[in-house]
């Protein structure tokens, strides 16, 4: 099974306990339902067209709900019906969320009525909240049924905060400014949300109606409820959201944000290009920034950054990069950058944002007016004119980017929109535009298509011109699943900005899956088998590749699900055909309360693409394993472990070396322990360890060792007033020698190739 293939299936895996990717997962539905009472009143809401928010004299008390319901405790809803793994079958849980607002803030409060040996929450870091009971709250308060905003909270009240955008999923990296509390009790669980208006968009109206949805996530059985109830028969989720009124007229306040920041740090490395010649580096940093968000009205808002926030506090995931044809996406970290990245999304990823690499100053639009969405943004870079050498043309310079959205929400769950993304950099210019729709044929079949045109000119004034379609029909339903794509992409189709591994193909892509649920008595809950084949030519009608992969997923009442895969495929590479094939099994869990993991172990043939010098590229043996591990000992006690493991040997005797010779072996494992004192200070310690073994008759790939460790302090008061501390060092197996001195290759870590130290500082003035 090819690794790149065993890489999907984890991150598929992980979604499945992610809420920051389950919607991508499976699209719902939400029956609409509500009301009975204006005032504060005790009675379950019954399923109605409307439910009608009554007003709080004074904010909830999270106290006052451990024992017993306060006279004023706002509307009831309770009835929470099972969205997975049931369908609308009642909720194994006793859960009851109280609604209510004031002149400032909507709140939530949930009480929960369950033994406590079954209630699983940790003391976490903001946004870390999976596995946990949670429950949450969805609002569309422009109510045009294409997003919401989330809010899910655990019973320590520990946040995780997003958006739903309907055809797109979630987006997690969103963070806004809103209070929550939580406390274990005898019986359960109480927990509350307090959400400002003026963290919230909405149209100016006498009288808001939103739409509402109020959930309850079980820990440790992937149980999710919702009030009104789910149903997986239906494609469209925000579309079928409840309705909701607020009797009032209500405005969000002045919102005027600034969040001044500075980092300090040293950093000591080794320079490394000429081994020959290393040099020592050093770098003292005393960076100040600034980043301004300015509401304007209800639904506009303008954000202003200077020295934007590189993220040194953030580490990427570990990612099997050895061998690889094509580039491997690391996602986006920076806040200001993740923060309404939605506006910007397309079906193919044609402004991914880490291409700015050195950002100095920069600014976005983002709003709505009725129907319509857009956003904006202009900002510089000055990577690549660092990239050059000092006698190119363009050295120095920085590059200027723009990007713009527009959006129309014509219906219910459809939209259309352009996007177009502009990169000028001395005498050269890449331009992109792009439209696309999403539209809802019915409720279980969708259609979702783009067209877009590239054109560049170069440093010589030479002019470059290409398009890009793409047209995907989808089914999606609680049993019966089918997704067809077509994709073309012209091979001088501009990427400068955007993150298209692969240009000059013409791809065909079908994926069909059934789900048989057994009966509740049986161990086996969900039966699941899957067919994807894909066919990828060129533009001169050239088969590229080509993969036919099966699967089949068995999901248990006991939250332990496996699944089996197997591919057949053929990839055309430096004028050769190649046939591929492979097996492999997926084993993941998270069944005990203090343990969850994800296994996975596969075997496949290969190609080598990077054969030592004067060698062609062969097919050969991989064998490969990944295995993720979590556990819980303590309530504010983390230790997480990842390892891959991956190794290429020759299927067949060649250039002097035997049958089964090593090629390469790639190791990478990483160890996280994490302690949270509470909400807001925690510790964090890394290492990362990476050994990559090869074989120099075979590969043209470089061994090495390295060991990075990091170590960090947080204290997160909220997603704007953050302190980080930490330290991070490097060690590899290298050694200097001679005079002058040479870098030279030893067996063991011996050299420390960089240190730094850095202390981050944000505030947030909210005016």
């Amino acid at each position: 099974m090819a690794l790149s293939h065993m890489t999907n299936i984890l991150h598929f895996m992980r979604a499945q306990r992610d809420k920051k990717t389950m919607a991508k997962r499976t699209l719902t539905a939400l029956r609409l339902a509500s009301l009975l009472s204006i005032f504060c009143a005790s009675n379950v809401v019954l399923a109605e067209e409307k439910l009608i928010i009554p007003r709080a004299n004074k904010a909830p008390v999270l106290a006052d709900y451990v024992h017993g319901l306060p006279a004023e405790h706002g509307v009831e809803v309770g009835n929470f019906r099972q969205f997975i793994p049931g369908d609308g079958t009642p909720s194994s849980r006793d859960t009851k969320a109280y609604l209510s607002y004031d002149d400032t803030h909507f709140y939530a409060v949930f009480v929960d009525k369950v033994d406590p040996k079954l209630v699983r929450a940790n003391i976490s870091k903001r946004d870390n909240i999976m596995g946990d009971d949670e429950v949450m709250l969805e609002l569309d308060t422009f109510h045009d049924k294409q997003r919401t905003l989330v809010f899910h909270i655990n019973p320590y009240g520990v946040q995780l905060d997003g958006k739903r955008t309907e055809g797109q999923g979630f987006d997690f990296n969103f963070d806004t400014q809103w209070q929550s509390d939580g406390q274990l009790t005898e019986d359960g669980f109480v927990a509350m949300m307090a959400i400002p208006f003026k963290s919230l968009r909405f149209q100016s109206s006498d009288v808001q109606t939103w739409g509402i949805a109020v959930g309850r996530i079980v820990g440790g059985i992937n149980e999710w409820s919702f009030w009104p109830t789910i149903s997986n028969q239906n494609a469209s989720f925000v579309g079928q959201l409840a309705d909701i009124t607020i009797p009032a007229k209500l405005t969000p306040g002045r919102n005027l944000q600034l969040i001044p920041s500075l980092s300090i740090g040293n950093k000591k490395f080794l320079e490394v290009a000429d081994p020959s010649a290393p040099v020592w580096q050093r770098e003292n940093k005393t960076r100040p920034g600034l980043d301004a968000k300015w509401v304007v009205g209800e639904a506009m808002a303008l954000d202003l950054t200077v020295n934007p926030d590189f993220s040194e506090v953030e580490s990427d995931e570990p990612q099997a990069i050895v061998n690889k044809r094509y580039e491997v996406l690391f996602p986006e970290k920076r806040p200001f950058f993740l923060e309404n990245a939605d506006f910007f999304k397309t079906p193919q990823t044609l402004f991914f944002s880490r291409r700015i690499a050195e950002p100095k100053i920069g600014a976005r639009l983002t709003g709505r007016e009725g129907l319509w969405s857009y956003g904006g943004l202009v900002m510089d870079d000055s990577a690549p004119g660092k990239r050059l050498e000092s006698n190119e043309l363009n050295y120095g310079r920085k590059a200027n980017i723009a990007v713009g959205r527009l959006q129309n929400d014509f219906s219910s769950g459809s939209h259309a929109g352009v996007l177009l993304t502009e990169h000028h950099f001395g005498n050269t210019s890449d331009t992109v535009a792009s439209s696309d729709m999403l539209l809802e044929l019915d409720k279980n079949w969708s259609f979702n298509a783009q067209l877009a045109h590239s054109a560049r000119t170069d440093v010589n004034n030479l002019k470059q011109n290409a398009n890009l379609s793409y047209a995907e029909l989808k089914h999606a339903g609680r049993n019966f699943n089918y997704t067809g794509k077509y994709l073309d992409i012209g091979a001088n189709f501009d990427t400068v900005l955007a993150f298209l591994p692969r240009t000059d193909i013409r791809q065909t892509e079908h994926e069909v899956r059934y789900m048989w649920e057994l009966p509740e008595t049986s161990f086996v809950h969900q039966i699941a088998p899957e067919f994807r084949g894909i066919v990828t030519r060129d533009h001169h009608n050239v088969v590229q590749d080509w993969m036919f992969v099966s699967e089949l997923e068995v999901r248990t009442r006991h939250t332990i699900n496996f699944n089996l895969v197997n591919t057949n495929s053929y990839e055309y590479y430096a004028g050769k055909g190649f046939q591929k094939n492979g097996n492999g099994f997926v084993v993941d869990s998270q069944l005990l309360k203090w343990l969850n993991f994800i296994f996975i172990a596969g075997s496949d043939t290969m190609i080598n693409y990077t054969p030592a010098a004067k060698q062609d590229a062969s097919l050969n043996n991989a064998r490969n394993l990944a295995l993720i591990l979590g556990f819980k000992p303590h309530s504010q006690f983390r230790l997480d472990e990842t390892l891959f493991y991956n190794q290429l040997r020759s299927k067949d005797a060649m250039y002097g070396q035997a049958e089964d010779s090593l090629i390469y072996r790639d190791l990478l494992f990483r160890s996280k322990l994490s302690y949270q004192h509470n909400r807001f200070l925690g510790l964090r310690i890394i290492f990362d360890y990476h050994q990559l073994q090869a074989n120099p008759l075979l590969t043209g790939i470089k061994a090495g060792k390295q060991l990075n460790k990091d170590m960090q302090v947080s204290y997160v008061l909220s997603p704007g007033t953050t302190l980080y501390a930490g330290y991070a060092d490097r060690q590899e197996n290298l050694a200097l020698i001679g005079n002058p001195q040479r870098l030279a290759n030893t067996d063991k870590l011996d050299l420390v190739t960089g240190r730094s130290v850095y202390v981050k500082l944000n505030y947030l003035f909210q005016l």
